[in-house]
């Protein structure tokens, strides 16, 4: 079924540009300005930063000490820290990147990476001031409402998740190995989760090098993985802004389906395509909610190509996206209810 739904999409597609060129150049061109005005200079630098500092561990120690006091905030062990906090203050899809990278080094289970990853993968507080609230809505929604929306449903959808995660419903947490003084671990860097078979699914095979030799490894291998993901990035945003392009020129019964599958395709159209609807605004700012909270089939597409590097898996994600998205209109048609 997969295999038929992706083959339709891609003869959509080659349809497409066989019969509308200068549309569909135009919409690669858009895409294109996007990747590279927008994500590419948010986004590498801290692609290849957060690689570094996860394969040296030099704030694993930073993070030990943090973590009594942040787990009476939210329930996650001390490597999460760092992706929870990116992917909300730095905006999608860095939360996935870390929680992939986090799992190949073998510091977090893969229950874990998938969880956090779908808490954490998150638009930023920049995009959602920009694009939601001054550009498309020109200030006629308050920023909270936005805020609300999109950040406390994954929160809280996020901490069951996770409880069930400590309590053994669905995995469990894994804890440190207690390894022979022959196999401890450098002092600073976190040690590796047990595995029944002794190799963690997440990891690949690791060579063992001088201090010096292993920080160059560090740096070209973050550089050239930062690079390698913002290029696969590159080419999930131009399809989909081909597919949501081809969407436009459907016959669609009404202006809001067309809104809907816009926004399910790629969240930068769909919101622009909620801001100019006919119906009250706040109608169209509860659907520009739930389609940044549910990410869209670019944003899925995106997070598929990290996660899939690291052995996890998608399906976790999707559904908590698409309950997320849900609980975001909800909370955005209260909160608007109760506003003047």
């Amino acid at each position: 079924m997969k295999k038929k739904i992706i083959s339709v999409l891609f003869a959509l597609i080659i349809l497409y540009c066989l019969t509308f060129p200068a549309e569909m150049a135009e919409s690669v061109s858009g895409g294109l300005a996007l990747w590279y005005h927008s994500i590419l200079p948010a986004l590498l630098p801290f692609s290849i930063f957060s690689n570094i500092i996860i394969r040296s561990g030099v704030y694993d120690r930073f993070f030990k000490r943090l973590h009594p006091v942040f787990r009476v905030i939210y329930p996650v062990r001390a490597p999460l820290i760092y992706p929870l906090l990116a992917g909300f203050l730095f905006g999608f899809p860095l939360g996935s990147m870390i929680c992939a990278d986090l799992c190949r080094e073998g510091k977090v289970s893969p229950g874990e990476a998938e969880t956090v990853s779908a808490v954490s993968n998150n638009f930023g507080p920049a995009f959602i001031c920009n694009c939601l609230y001054q550009t498309v809505f020109d200030g006629q929604i308050p920023a909270a409402v936005f805020f609300a929306a999109c950040y406390l449903p994954p929160l809280l959808l996020g901490r069951i998740s996770l409880n069930r995660l400590q309590h053994g419903h669905a995995a469990p947490n894994p804890q440190p190995h207690r390894h022979t003084a022959s196999n401890s671990q450098p002092h600073g860097h976190a040690a590796p989760i047990p595995q029944p078979h002794g190799k963690h699914p997440c990891s690949g095979n690791k060579k063992k090098a001088s201090g010096s030799q292993i920080n160059m490894e560090i740096m070209d291998a973050g550089i050239m993985d930062g690079f390698t993901s913002m290029i696969r990035l590159a080419g999930y945003i131009i399809l989909s802004a081909l597919l949501a392009d081809i969407i436009r020129r459907l016959p669609l019964p009404n202006d809001i389906l067309q809104c809907v599958c816009i926004g399910a395709v790629e969240i930068t159209n769909g919101i622009q395509q909620a801001g100019m609807l006919s119906c009250p605004v706040s109608v169209r700012a509860v659907l520009a909610a739930g389609i940044v909270s549910f990410g869209g089939l670019s944003g899925l597409s995106q997070t598929w190509s990290v996660m899939k590097s690291a052995g996890l898996h998608i399906k976790k994600y999707v559904c908590f996206k698409l309950l997320c998205s849900l609980c975001g209109m909800a909370l955005a048609a209260l909160i608007l209810n109760f506003l003047p």
